[in-house]
């Protein structure tokens, strides 16, 4: 290659033609190919544009870092040609005559912002958040008057304002999670102090606009949204950003004359969206169409209000405690320990807001998020207020102090805090240690490991709380003690570095220090030990937990609260999604979800924004055949053609119309009714639109995993293509390869990215040395060191009285004396007879000598917490980067993700696992949400899934089937006491069913018809009490009779008490029957020896925990058994784990058969959404108050009933049945077919193949014995 002469840089060489290197100006640039580029910027007289020949040459000299492209080589042409635009400050390489080039600086890099890659609009982006870049930004907008001409006005904002707004409004910056922060800076700065700057701006751009709509009235449509788009956009944006400019009075008439101009017929649907967020946050109101109501007059009651006390200061007492407040944005996710001591009962909003302190979207969010919080962490709260004031009595004796057990939690006691370590990954960690439950302090260490396994107590992630006798309550997150091993890999710029090397090596040592160190729950017969991490790292907490490090207080009782099953994860991405909702109020759907029209009457949904659009028709050949049909909102639909090439039925048909035509729609679907394969069949429609509609990643939520995975296995099997899973629950084989965590790996990083991740890990590094220094000498706060370096800066009286070197009357120095005797003598060495007792204040200035025993040992205590405070609040200072770098590490990590997601057609996603990555979907501008299981999911993960961007929401579920999970049921809609509050009311039943007494009215839904699930006669016990249009396919009435059985429905009552549950155990509230798990086990063993049934054809469902633990017990001795993750989570949440044989355990061991495979067991809960050929079912409650349990409400009688295909056997007390009104009209269907009896022999068949077994038991009214052969079995009356 030719190297130019660097002289001639300057347009002269003195060599001349004798010189060796070039002259040529088309010459690329030496100086140009180098990082910081040429000094002489246009003005050089070398070529600035590389040729490929160059780009050859160039790459030739490269290293193997990669050679970058001939595009990339001419986009650092075009970027460095756009920043030589901007003027240097004086004391810079290039000052400018004039005022800059605005209109050539801003269309430059709006074309540079549409040519390049993420990488170059990241470097674009962040040049104009540097001060450069937004003096150029400054320099626009001073030239933004509106008192101008109306040429000039329309001459800036068409050449240079427009490309600026478009600049920092394209998708893909806006989308970006690492150029947030660069965004922000641009937005406030064109904000501006006071919004001064601000005003101007919106003042400009709403003069700009009408001039504009004018201009192009005759094509006013097309044009003005390709102008009104990024106006929207970027002053949206900028207000959002700044809370103030709510009350900024000036902007008011501007949107105002934006809105009378910028009319709805002349701005596409979404552009009129995101005016009216503009609208709302200045308090102006939609201009969106409201619902349309068909008014009627409405029957008034007699109403009595009880006074509600509200929260924080709106109550008439004042707030509660420190953590009451009236905004939800301000009240922390976890309990105070001015909470937990609190005796007032908190603020809980009715369902009804008109007795609510907040009304509309506000008093939604608000509600919502209290609701959630409360029963989220109400239990928590009340199981450290119990162990607090245990603590706060006289000690128990050590036997009873080992191990205690609440309700739903375990308490383990005698906690002794150890030490600090810091972990890269997991941050600071906390080591404690407890005593050993006294069942296993004698066992070994494998079977003390046994143990700790089988119980599943202290799993990693589990919620405990540090509970002090003095009133510290630090709540915290078992983490797993293996540390995070050093990199064996050393970034590039440092593979030469000696310093590097020894870095690395004393890195190796640490953790090698570690290993050995690491805490155990087992390897000690009397003290577990396990690591922790601070939920919140609050100095006070980590001043606190230091000073305990000592024994010497051993008046300060501690104990560890577990909260088994309890997952921060579960719970907390949502409640601050909420809060954030709150401030930003910019959720969709405000007029569905939280209208304030008085009215009632039936409510009509408008069809989705992008179907608005002039022209759009949906093509719905994915369910025709490939025979073409279309649909849309402005002409009639051909129902006789669709009905005549479509595979569905009459009601899913309808369904889907109404699904597509709908922005909010719902689709109730009843047992067996297709709900799933409707949700294919609309999510294949709007795939094959997704580009004419510019719909984005379609975004699909399920509740559970197992529904998930059924969903994205359909589409998958169909063909479609970019499907995205959410989450590492997965257990489908044909979806490991598009999980978004390996999918996101594979994502190729931009340069600058790979620079920025550089710059802030060697950041991390350096703010965790600082952090690890302070952490050594928190764990050391005793030492003569730490003592030492105290007194020497705080106190140099008793420095110098502690630490001086003594000296003998001639004048020799004592030596052979430590400082750590010299404090320890110190607080021995009072003077016999001095007992004074004054308090630490006084003592700061007195001679040490002059105190007695008490008094040192109170002004060393206080030294030590001294000491500890100033730790913590140095520490806190360190951890304050260190939180930073780690956020900014982690959003290149989610920039990946998005970036993954972002090439996905369809995203598939559970609702807990939506709200843990909500910062990356917000981002994702996706159009359509489609949620499966709407019924069972709480209201408050429907909104925080209802992101911004959305425009089409469609539920499917069923209101009549299971409700959402709520865990106290003070809150329940069945409880007398919380039917006011509702918690466990989902959106979906909200909608399609508001309360006699609601003012607001409902929403339409599309129900299925027709099931293919159950046979008629099962089908019946719903169709006569809860479904009465449900029909009947015509495939369940040819299905087989139940081999061995003679009818396939049938009832066996009894009246064997159920058995009380322990109340010393923590599922208190769980029940059992131990007369039904024989009758269980006899029955599904005799089924299964019919040799037709096949894995998962039979399943034993229960109401109850405990019976399903039972049951799974009698019949694992014969069967492997099957459960699912939630019910298996269950048992575990209870300390219902099968516990390990203990070393004396003998006898022989049971052979399980092999002829079934795997016999299902469920709870009725946990088995929605499945389904079995023969369903054998456990009603477990027998008493002489006729209380049902569980089983009381009609969404589980309704999921009980219509899981089983070909037959169904209930177990069960017919009398304390028929005290539900549901269950005594079943019970009535089943003794008009003969179905319902005391007894089960005489219908049995005799006609299996098996090996010979016998089993035999006894009942009060009978004996029913099961005999089998070779050829024959049979059950029959003894």
């Amino acid at each position: 290659m030719v190297t130019p002469e660097r002289n001639m840089a300057d347009g002269h060489c003195k060599f001349g033609p004798k010189c060796r290197f070039s002259h040529d100006p088309t010459t690329l640039c030496y100086s140009f190919q180098t990082p910081k580029g040429c000094p002489k910027g246009a003005s050089c007289f070398f070529s600035h544009r590389p040729t490929s020949s160059a780009v050859e040459a160039s790459a030739d000299r490269r290293n193997n870092r990669g050679a970058p492209t001939v595009a990339e080589q001419d986009y650092e042409v075009r970027f460095r040609q756009w920043t030589y635009l901007i003027p240097k400050q004086n004391g810079g390489r290039r000052l400018q005559h004039g005022p800059p080039d605005t209109k050539a600086f801003f269309k430059a890099g709006w074309e540079l912002m549409t040519s390049s890659d993420a990488s170059g609009r990241q470097r674009l982006i962040k040049k104009l958040s540097t001060d450069e870049g937004l003096n150029m930004i400054k320099t626009l907008a001073d030239t933004m008057d509106s008192d101008q001409q109306e040429p000039a006005i329309l001459a800036t904002f068409e050449g240079s304002v427009i490309f600026f707004y478009r600049t920092i409004s394209h998708p893909e910056v806006v989308s970006s999670l690492v150029l947030e922060r660069p965004l922000e800076t641009i937005y406030n700065f064109l904000y501006g102090s006071g919004g001064r700057r601000g005003v101007d701006v919106v003042r400009f751009t709403a003069k700009a606009i009408s001039l504009l709509v004018i201009q192009y009235e005759d094509d006013a449509y097309e044009k003005s949204n390709v102008i009104l788009d990024p106006c929207f956009a970027t002053l949206g944006r900028m207000i959002e950003l700044n809370q103030g400019a709510q009350l900024h009075h000036e902007l008011v008439p501007m949107v105002e004359s934006i809105s009378a101009c910028a009319t709805p017929d002349k701005m596409f649907p979404d552009l009129r969206r995101k005016l009216d967020k503009i609208r709302i946050r200045l308090g102006l109101g939609s201009l969106m169409p409201t619902a349309k109501i068909s008014k009627h007059s409405a029957t008034r009651t007699a109403t009595f209000k009880l006074r509600i006390d509200l929260p924080g200061g709106l109550s008439i007492d004042g707030p509660r405690h420190d953590n009451d407040h009236e905004d939800i944005a301000d009240i922390q996710i976890l309990p105070t320990a001015d909470e937990i001591q609190c005796s007032r009962v908190e603020y809980l909003p009715s369902s009804d807001p008109s007795n609510n302190h907040l009304i509309g979207l506000p008093g939604l969010l608000d509600r919502q998020f209290r609701l959630l919080r409360e029963d989220a962490i109400g239990g928590l709260r009340d199981a450290v207020r119990r162990e607090a004031e245990h603590l706060e009595q006289v000690p128990l004796p050590a036997a009873q102090a080992k191990q205690r057990q609440l309700e739903r939690t375990h308490v383990h006691a005698n906690l002794r805090l150890r030490r600090w370590e810091l972990d890269r990954r997991k941050g600071i960690q906390l080591v404690v240690e407890f005593d050993q439950p006294i069942t296993i302090t004698d066992l070994g260490v494998q079977h003390r490991k046994e143990w700790w396994d089988s119980s599943r107590r202290l799993q990693p992630s589990t919620l405990v709380c540090l509970v002090s006798s003095t009133g510290q309550n630090i709540f915290c997150l078992v983490c797993d003690p293996k540390p995070t091993a050093p990199s064996k890999k050393k970034h590039r710029e440092d593979s030469d570095d000696e310093e590097g090397d020894e870095v690395h090596s004393v890195a190796e040592l640490e953790y090698r220090r570690k290993m050995a160190e690491m805490p155990s729950l087992y390897q000690d017969g009397s003290r577990a030990a396990v690591m922790l991490t601070l939920v919140q790292e609050d100095c006070r907490h980590i001043a606190w937990i230091s000073q305990q490090f000592t024994e010497r207080d051993s008046t300060v009782r501690i104990s560890l609260v577990e909260f088994p099953g309890v997952l921060l994860p579960s719970f907390q991405p949502t409640l601050e999604a909420l809060q954030q909702m709150s401030q930003r109020l910019d959720l969709p759907f405000t007029e569905h979800l939280a209208p304030q029209v008085p009215e009632q009457g039936a409510q009509v949904t408008a069809p989705p924004l992008y179907a608005q659009r002039q022209g759009f028709a949906f093509d719905l050949s994915p369910l025709t055949k490939g025979e073409p049909l279309k649909l849309s909102a402005q002409r009639p639909f051909d129902w006789n053609a669709f009905n005549n090439i479509t595979s569905l039925d009459e009601a899913q048909q309808a369904a889907v119309i109404y699904a597509l035509n709908n922005s909010f729609a719902l689709i109730q679907g009843p047992p067996g009714t297709g709900k799933s394969y409707t949700g294919v069949s609309i999510i294949k429609v709007l795939l094959r639109n997704r580009n004419v509609g510019e719909l984005g990643p379609i975004i699909c939520v399920c509740y559970t995993n197992h529904a998930l995975d059924q969903l994205l296995e359909h589409l998958v099997q169909d063909g479609v293509e970019q499907v995205v899973r959410i989450g590492s629950r997965s257990k489908s084989e044909l979806l490991k390869n598009v999980n978004l965590h390996d999918l996101a790996q594979q994502v190729a990083q931009t340069k600058n990215e790979s620079h920025e991740k550089y710059l802030l890990n060697q950041q991390l590094t350096s703010s965790m040395a600082e952090i690890a220094s302070l952490l050594k000498e928190l764990n050391t706060l005793t030492s003569e060191a730490s003592i030492k370096d105290y007194l020497e800066e705080n106190s140099p009286k008793h420095f110098r009285e502690l630490f001086q070197s003594p000296m003998e009357e001639d004048g020799f120095t004592l030596v052979g004396r430590r400082d750590n005797d010299l404090i320890k003598s110190w607080l021995k060495a009072a003077k016999q007879g001095n007992r004074r007792d004054r308090p630490a204040g006084m003592l700061l200035n007195l001679p040490l000598e002059e105190m007695s025993t008490a008094e040192r040992r109170r002004l060393y205590t206080y030294w030590v917490a001294e000491r500890s405070e100033q730790l913590g609040e140095q520490l806190d200072d360190a951890l304050e980067p260190y939180k930073d770098t780690r956020l900014e590490l982690d959003k290149y990590f989610k920039e990946q993700q998005r970036r993954a997601l972002s090439q996905a057609h369809v995203i598939g996603v559970t609702t807990s696992g939506l709200a843990r990555n909500l910062e990356v979907l917000r981002n994702l501008q996706s159009k359509v949400l489609i949620c499966e299981e709407a019924g069972e999911v709480l209201e408050a993960h429907i909104l925080t899934a209802l992101l911004p961007s959305i425009e089409h929401a469609i539920l499917i579920g069923d209101h009549e089937q299971l409700r959402p999970q709520v865990k106290n049921y003070e809150l329940c809609h069945d409880n007398p006491r919380g039917k006011h509050i509702a918690l466990d009311i989902s959106l979906f039943e909200r909608l399609v069913q508001r309360g006699d007494n609601a003012k607001i009215p409902s929403l339409p839904l599309s129900r299925l018809k027709i099931q293919r699930r159950m046979h008629p006669s099962i089908a019946n016990l719903v169709r006569s009490t809860i479904y009465p249009d449900l029909e009947d396919y015509h495939t369940v009435l040819a299905y087989p009779s139940i081999d061995g059985m003679k009818d396939r429905l049938y009832w066996m009552t009894h009246q064997n008490r159920e058995d009380g549950a322990d109340l010393m155990q923590s599922q208190a509230d769980s029940k059992s029957n131990d007369f039904e798990v024989q009758m269980v086990s006899a029955l599904a063993s005799h089924l299964v020896r019919q040799g037709t049934y096949s894995h998962g054809d039979i399943a034993v469902l229960t109401p109850y925990v405990l019976q399903l633990q039972k049951i799974r017990r009698s019949l694992g001795e014969m069967f492997e058994i099957s459960i699912n993750d939630r019910d298996l989570q269950a048992l575990e949440d209870q300390g219902e784990v099968d516990a390990p044989p203990t070393p004396l355990a003998k006898g022989p061991t049971v052979k399980k058969t092999a002829l079934l495979g795997a016999l299902r067991v469920a709870t009725v809960d946990n088995f929605q959404g499945e389904e079995a050929k023969v369903i054998i079912l456990s009603f477990v409650r027998s008493n002489a108050e006729g209380k049902c349990g569980f089983l009381r409400t009609s969404n589980r009688i309704n999921v009980a009933l219509s899981r089983a295909r070909h037959g169904m056997y209930t177990i069960g007390d017919a009398r304390t049945a028929s005290s539900v009104p549901m269950w005594a009209k079943v019970l009535r269907i089943l003794e008009a077919q003969d179905s319902s009896d005391a007894r089960i022999g005489s219908y049995v068949v005799t006609h299996v193949r098996t090996s010979a077994t016998a089993m035999r038991f006894m009942r009060p009214f009978t004996v029913l014995s099961a005999v089998s052969g070779p050829k024959r079995a049979a059950i029959t009356l003894v």
